[in-house]
């Protein structure tokens, strides 16, 4: 049968007729009086004239004037359905009203209404149906049907059905008494259970769940049979070849007595999202596995180093912040007595996080360990790591200043592969110490220079990594001035202590990176050097 939405669209030409074998009423001056009046009018309209056989009994109605806008349930419209036969077209079912109607207002002359007139169309397999209210009336020998597509039912049917399809959720019925199982169509599919072949009842039911799960199933009769109204589980059940992981809410009904008499159970296919958790999970318990094992090795490659060195002629006060996004960094320290009078100071910084970047910083802070003990001065040190790197992780970049301290003379000694300066802090003045060279790791050969600085009484020199100067849109020189200030303004105070006042401004600014502070105090007590 004819329905649909509105559609616009362009004055149409009535089908020919007028032969001997048109019926009565169906002339060219008739057809088109008529066609003229449907193309005045934006409703869904047809006018059809009887088709009769030999003997004379009518066989069908065919379409032979249209309004523009009307619509088939096929999505034809207007002149498409010139032609078109009411009842060949469109196969109403047995039990349909729709063909006496036809034949009584033929008849009678009387119009009559067809209210939620359901056209069924199968397609794939899947049945879809279409809910009009239709008018009859005989005119001019012929019927003029109007109808209008009853599309809110059939909106919240399809948002129903759509909504299964993206939750891969049904519904199912199962009568307790008379036995009737109905199941909705994505149902089925979720099954791959073909129509045609009928619900599984209960009992057929258990036979494709997994025999380990049987006992859930169980447990919710036994519920249901003490009263319970409601039970939820989930469980596997074969579908085709593999099992797949049901979740089932089912509710019972009863009748006067209590007793069941009907199960209402919307099931849904989780076996995706229970995948994606069990891979999540284990992904958890990788990675907490990995940050305690970074943890541990973290500590063991640079320990917590609470209590201050003593160095010759130096306090040392040193400190390491772990990145909270990432607790295994490439930032590391040194701070070592070479011998009576000399000590190694040092901090670098591997870009990166991860097992990688501590990987490169633990070869780095032991092999300037050993550089230095083979008296090797900072800018040989420096060439040397630069080699290593290049040679254990030619993709790995690394920064580092390296100073060696002699106490006799007081004289320190420095250089920088790309990073960031050293503060000297001198009565409550802060100067900044920089001797610049190419990051580490970035040319097979390079060369560095060192310079020197002779410290006096009570001086302190600062060392750290980017993370503390460091903030996302701000410029690195701002925050070496930001800090710069906050040592002057904290040494102006005189404290008693020094290094522990230097040390408590030291607030790593970039939380997501990972910070080295080394701060070395040159006693106060130290003997003047000509």
């Amino acid at each position: 049968m004819s329905g649909g939405d509105h559609i616009s669209g362009p004055t149409l030409m009535i089908l020919p007729s007028g032969g001997p074998a048109d019926p009565p009423g169906s002339e060219p001056e008739t057809v088109a009086t008529i066609q003229a009046l449907l193309d005045g009018i934006t409703a869904h309209a047809a006018w059809s004239v009887p088709i009769h056989d030999e003997a004379g009994e009518i066989l069908d109605f065919e379409i032979r004037a249209v309004s523009p806008d009307a619509r088939d349930i096929h999505g034809r419209t207007g002149k498409d359905l010139l032609g078109m036969r009411a009842f060949g077209a469109y196969s109403p079912a047995d039990d349909s009203p729709l063909r006496e109607v036809y034949l009584r207002v033929l008849e009678t002359g009387e119009p009559e209404d067809i209210p939620q007139y359901v056209h069924t169309e199968t397609t794939e397999g899947v049945p879809h149906r279409s809910t009009y209210t239709l008018r009859v009336a005989r005119v001019h020998g012929g019927l003029l049907v109007t109808w209008t597509h009853d599309d809110e039912e059939e909106r919240i049917a399809a948002r129903l059905a759509n909504t299964e399809r993206l939750g891969n959720l049904g519904w199912g019925r199962w009568n307790l008494v008379t036995g009737e199982v109905e199941w909705s169509d994505q149902l089925y599919r979720m099954h791959r259970r073909d129509p045609a072949d009928g619900p599984l009842d209960l009992e057929q039911y258990r036979g494709i769940t997994h025999p380990e799960d049987l006992a859930l199933v169980d447990q919710a009769v036994t519920a249901f049979g003490d009263g319970g109204t409601s039970y939820e589980y989930e469980l596997r059940v074969l579908v085709g070849d593999e099992y797949r992981v049901i979740r089932n809410v089912a509710e019972v009904s009863r009748d006067a007595a209590g007793r069941p008499v009907e199960i209402y159970g919307l099931m849904q296919d989780v076996t995706d999202w229970r995948h994606t958790t069990h891979q999540l999970a284990d992904a958890r318990q990788r990675l907490e596995e990995e940050s305690r094992l970074a943890a541990e090795l973290q500590h063991i490659i640079m320990p917590a180093q609470e209590d201050v060195l003593s160095l010759p002629a130096l306090r040392v006060a040193v400190r390491y912040d772990a990145a909270e996004t990432a607790p295994l960094g490439g930032d590391w320290y040194q701070a070592i007595p070479l011998s009576d009078d000399e000590a190694l100071l040092a901090v670098g910084d591997v870009a990166g996080s991860g097992l990688a970047a501590a990987a490169a910083m633990a070869k780095l802070r032991h092999a300037i360990t050993g550089l230095a003990f083979a008296d090797q001065a900072p800018d040989r040190i420096l060439v040397t790591l630069n080699r290593l790197l290049r040679r254990i992780r030619p993709d790995v970049l690394a920064t580092a200043v390296v100073a060696r301290f002699r106490a006799k003379d007081r004289t320190l000694t420095f250089t920088h592969a790309g990073h960031p300066p050293m503060l000297l802090v001198r009565g409550s003045q802060v100067h900044r110490l920089l001797q610049p060279g190419v990051l580490l790791g970035v040319f097979d050969d390079v060369s560095y220079s060192a310079a020197q600085v002779r410290l006096q009484p009570d001086d302190l020199v600062v060392m750290f990594t980017d993370g503390l100067i460091e903030l996302p849109g701000r410029d690195l020189f701002e925050g070496l001035n930001l800090l710069g200030e906050s040592i002057a303004e904290a040494v102006r105070a005189a404290p008693a202590d020094r290094l522990a006042a230097v040390m408590s401004v030291l607030v790593p600014s970039n939380t997501s990176d990972d910070t080295c502070m080394l701060v070395a105090h040159l006693r106060p007590d130290s003997p003047e050097v000509s």
